[in-house]
């Protein structure tokens, strides 16, 4: 979840268990809670209300409502631009995975964890804060230009952030939903590598989309 000030909050879960797709709500955790002070209210189709904090019911139609149509004659160009194969085979499940399912107006994306992942995988994420804390302007950034990720340990406001770099320059940080998943990899001494893939937003507003590979099997 994003919030009016652009800070990223983990709120939840999507899971798979006992053949249902079920969302389920992380009410005790800060981030959860600082989200309710931000204004956060609750995924559109899954409000917060006392007590509840595990929906079952209609959780997949809810989430993929927030993706383009398979039958949709540019399908495969929003698959293009997120890094996937247009011709690859993926349930409505793990394609959300992959997408995020976000909409410009409730700031709510899905993170993939990749936590079950035995081999290489690839994944598309924006670069968090590029506006305020990019040491280049959009216009020079290449497209396919490498990129690296930087922990920051003694970062003043977050010591597990990942700070994203380009040649020496920063360009912004690896959000807080794909934390956990770049720590784990990078403390294994796991490839991880990244790549400009897409810039879009406007002038004031500028967004910046790296294209990351992860390979566990080499160091």
């Amino acid at each position: 979840m994003e919030s009016r000030d652009r800070s990223r909050f983990v709120v939840g879960e999507l899971v798979r268990k006992e053949g249902k797709i079920v969302f389920n709500y992380f009410k005790d955790t800060e981030d959860f809670q600082q989200a309710c002070l931000h204004g956060f209210a609750g995924h559109p189709a899954f409000r917060i209300r006392d007590g509840v904090i595990s929906y079952e019911n209609q959780v997949l139609e809810a989430f993929t409502r927030r993706i383009p149509p398979r039958n949709r004659s540019d399908f495969y160009r929003y698959l293009e631009l997120r890094g996937l194969n247009p011709d690859a085979e993926m349930s409505d499940f793990t394609l959300l995975g992959y997408v995020g399912a976000r909409l410009p107006d409730d700031g709510f994306e899905l993170v993939h964890p990749f936590d079950n992942a035995n081999g290489p995988f690839e994944f598309v994420t924006e670069v968090a804060g590029f506006r305020h804390e990019s040491e280049i302007s959009s216009n020079d950034l290449a497209v396919s230009a490498l990129v690296q990720f930087i922990p920051e340990p003694d970062n003043r406001h977050d010591s597990d952030a990942i700070r994203i770099e380009m040649d020496g320059n920063k360009l912004g940080y690896v959000d807080r939903g794909r934390l956990e998943l770049f720590h784990r990899h990078l403390k294994a001494g796991h490839s991880v590598s990244g790549e400009i893939m897409r810039k879009n937003g406007t002038n004031e507003r500028p967004l910046i989309f790296v294209y990351t590979k992860v390979n566990p099997q080499f160091h």
